[in-house]
């Protein structure tokens, strides 16, 4: 039978590639994301996702998902099922990485939240829809797309920043909800591994997405240092496709590092 998977935030960016490209290793594939038409700036919508990926020979999708809302994701399982039958891959791309860096004790409770209710509740719910179905499918891997912003820092307190308050830094919100992602994904990997459900944390690296150049025509960062989309895709790809994501469950990948280990 047709393995199915379903990709949030795939109207653009790394979620379009592995959508395109679970395509392409013969899933059909469900492309979720909150964009239906197009933004002024950035190219993408989830209707030409999924045009992209029938090119590939694959059936698919489109559902409009905020992954804010506990009604969209519970929907999003729902309407997989019911058009395709059943679940075997799961990729939580969908991310907010708005809000800047705010000192503390400026950080609004509700950008925290919002944040939260993105990168951790979100997928949260997702896995916590589709494991039943995983497991009623005999297998399952669920890929959590993470970030090293999430990772524990070593501070050298003999050089203090420029800044006298010491208040100001990281984009708080956004770390401490990818850095719970993490944990959360490292927490369930033995419960999920006893219903043959592999679980994985995968940090793509500062990748050249959309958003990227568009930052990049902005003087906001250099494109230069980025990685290409397909690093994290084939990292991705591989995971979904190995027949083996159970080495990996419970770990964080970092693609860069995870394609040049494996020759992808």
């Amino acid at each position: 039978m047709q393995r199915v998977a379903i990709v949030t935030g795939a109207s653009r960016g790394i979620g379009k590639q592995i959508a395109i490209g679970l395509g392409r290793a013969g899933f059909d594939v469900v492309v979720a994301a909150r964009t239906v038409d197009a933004h002024k700036r950035l190219p993408g919508t989830i209707g030409a996702t999924v045009a992209a990926v029938e090119e590939t020979g694959a059936r698919s999708l489109a559902v409009r998902t905020d992954m804010t809302s506990p009604a969209d994701v519970t929907a999003l399982v729902a309407r997989t099922i019911d058009e395709f039958g059943r679940l075997d891959v799961v990729v939580n791309d969908a991310a907010d990485t708005s809000g800047g860096s705010p000192a503390l004790v400026d950080l609004a409770f509700e950008e925290w939240e919002r944040q939260f209710d993105t990168n951790l509740h979100g997928p949260l719910r997702l896995m916590q829809a589709a494991v039943p179905h995983l497991q009623a499918a005999g297998r399952g891997v669920i890929v959590n797309m993470s970030s090293s912003a999430g990772d524990l820092v070593e501070h050298d307190w003999a050089e203090r920043p420029a800044d006298p308050s010491g208040l100001g830094g990281e984009r708080l919100a956004y770390a401490a909800s990818k850095a719970a992602l993490n944990r959360l994904a490292n927490a369930v990997a033995p419960q999920l591994a006893a219903a043959g459900i592999a679980v994985v944390n995968v940090d793509p690296g500062f990748t050249r997405t959309e958003l990227v150049d568009l930052m990049s025509e902005r003087g906001l960062v250099d494109p230069r240092a980025s990685v290409p989309m397909d690093v994290p895709t084939r990292t991705v790809l591989h995971i979904a496709t190995s027949g083996d994501a159970m080495r990996w469950s419970g770990r964080i990948l970092r693609a860069a590092d995870f394609v040049a280990e494996h020759g992808l």
